[in-house]
């Protein structure tokens, strides 16, 4: 297949086809998305949720009804996740409707809302009379996890298998792979230590900023694979006409 599809491109495939600038350009671009999926706080969130929510004061949003503070926060986690089921199985119909590039656009600035509204709600809660700050640290975690799952979530890989063409497909999947487990383990190896030198309001501040710079690289140099086949010779953003 590969010297079949080297002859009738004139190029060849696998790694070495990576070094071509059009797709080493592309290539930068997925795995600047992979990384940033990683570095916008999901698995920090996914590892510490219990141990987040139990910060912000969630336990006392469960008093009434006698749980302590681990089952609470497990109750809380469970209430945060729920959405993000729906969620993922709407954004199978809106990538087709709005377009990959359109739901990045329209979806991480709400995770970095989210991000800010929890950073905030853990900030309050040493003051706070009231359960109001863990109400909304809730609140965030579920927007968040709806966010994540309608953008940074699946388009990423996405993306990798619609800009690339047959020949390269593997090798630029292997390297953006490769880019999220790093950046994957160096979150959920680096956020206790983060978490106690910024604090936690402060690490999911930073989380914020780079759902921000996740949004700039989408708006400057992603490109649009709505309604582009996978057996499509890859291009450079370029759309069939629907």
């Amino acid at each position: 297949v590969g010297a079949a599809e080297k002859a009738k491109g004139g190029e060849g495939g696998g790694f070495g086809a990576l070094l071509e600038p059009r797709l080493l350009r592309l290539l930068c671009v997925v795995v600047a998305l992979q990384a940033l999926q990683q570095l916008s706080g999901i698995n920090a969130v996914v590892y510490y949720t219990p141990t987040v929510l139990k910060e912000a004061g969630v336990p006392r949003l469960f008093a009434s009804v006698g749980l302590d503070e681990n089952a609470a926060s497990l109750a809380a986690t469970a209430l945060a996740y729920a959405p993000r089921l729906p969620a993922m199985l709407a954004t199978i119909s809106l990538m087709d409707r709005l377009g990959r590039r359109s739901l990045l656009l329209r979806f991480i600035p709400l995770m970095a809302l989210s991000h800010l509204a929890l950073a905030a709600s853990l900030l309050h809660m040493a003051s706070a009379s009231s359960a109001l700050p863990a109400a909304a640290a809730v609140v965030a975690l579920c927007g968040y996890g709806v966010a994540f799952s309608l953008s940074l979530g699946p388009i990423p890989n996405i993306l990798t298998s619609e800009l690339f063409p047959m020949r390269a497909r593997a090798a630029a999947m292997s390297v953006s792979l490769a880019a999220q487990f790093v950046c994957n383990t160096a979150v959920g190896a680096g956020f206790p230590a983060l978490r106690a030198s910024l604090g936690s309001g402060g690490v999911f501040f930073a989380f914020a900023a780079v759902c921000a710079a996740g949004w700039l690289v989408t708006a400057v140099a992603v490109p649009e694979t709505k309604g582009r086949a996978l057996e499509d010779d890859g291009g450079e953003g370029k759309t069939k006409a629907s």
